[in-house]
């Protein structure tokens, strides 16, 4: 069970007689709503109204950006650091766009982006820190592992050491898909039209993918891994859809450029973040890439345990 008593104590239920407001932002989830994401590994939310504008504006207005030509799209924002900065297009499946930072600050695009990143970067700091206080954590990691995370830099000059990104997804009608994954960061908001992106529903027996409706967040690896396995990484994917689907992801993930103080997630010690950043995301492959680039890195993955299991059954 990876949700422990620890996550699924009355600590977070408020006492009548004596309540001394919590540290950090103030709590956003109910006791019953951290239980289910640290169980499910992933949450329906509902957003604040202000956001919920701000993020239908991007929406219209990544819908004109895709309806230019690949050129243009490709000028405006060329692909770099693979698939995580920039344009990229996976043929005959979907097509997406992937800030990490202002590359044309004035355009409406990206002031668009840029309110949301702040928004939702707010509302999943809240998530996270109500995580600790169920967990009796102390939230003093969360400033060094969120720094820089929670607004759209100006520029690349920390491109290396703040992974957290938005991306902006096109999938085409009927084809367009991504297999079934868990998330590499923190937390990950995913909200989109139309059908197509489905959870993993552990209450079924066998659990079962589900239709998501509305806003979702989405536990990742690295936060799983913080946590000592009190809460579940989310499995989702998206399906096809004949009409195809637009969604914005939000990946919330950690500043690699400072220590981590293991003792604020009940261990002892420090650990480098980028150390545990890189052994949690050499276990997966590139869901957004290319099929042969897909089907290559899911082939070294295999070559790799297949090396692996044979120096264990040697070594016994």
């Amino acid at each position: 069970m990876y949700a422990t008593p620890s996550l699924l104590s009355s600590s977070m239920v408020h006492n009548e007689t004596s309540y001394e407001p919590p540290a950090g932002p103030p709590p956003l989830l109910a006791p019953d709503e951290i239980r289910h994401l640290a169980f499910q590994g992933w949450l329906p939310v509902t957003l604040p109204h202000e956001l919920l504008q701000t993020l239908d504006a991007l929406s219209q207005a990544a819908g004109l950006f895709f309806d230019q030509s690949p050129e243009v799209k490709c000028r405006l924002y060329p692909a770099s650091n693979g698939t995580e900065n920039g344009f990229y297009q996976v043929e005959c499946e979907k097509e997406y766009l992937t800030f990490r930072h202002h590359v044309h600050p004035d355009s409406v695009l990206e002031h668009h982006a840029s309110e949301a990143w702040q928004s939702i970067g707010a509302f999943l700091h809240r998530m996270l820190c109500d995580l600790s206080r169920a967990g009796s954590y102390s939230l003093s990691a969360w400033p060094k592992l969120l720094d820089g995370a929670l607004e759209m830099a100006a520029d690349a000059t920390r491109l290396q050491d703040t992974p957290t990104l938005m991306r902006l997804f096109r999938y085409y009608p009927t084809s367009g898909f991504a297999a079934s994954h868990v998330d590499l960061g923190l937390l990950t908001l995913c909200i989109g039209s139309g059908q197509g992106l489905q959870v993993l529903d552990r209450t079924l027996t066998p659990p079962q993918f589900i239709d998501a409706e509305g806003a979702v967040v989405v536990v990742g690896d690295t936060l799983r891994s913080l946590m000592r396995n009190q809460v579940r990484a989310g499995a989702h994917r998206v399906v096809e859809n004949p009409h195809g689907r637009s969604s914005i992801i939000f990946a919330l993930r950690p500043c690699l450029s400072h220590d981590i103080d293991l003792a604020s997630f009940g261990g002892c010690g420090t650990a480098n973040a980028n150390e545990v950043y890189v052994s949690v995301k050499g276990n997966k492959y590139n869901i957004n890439a290319t099929k042969d680039i897909r089907e290559k890195q899911q082939q070294a993955q295999r070559e790799k345990k297949s090396i692996s299991d044979a120096t264990r059954f040697s070594s016994v």
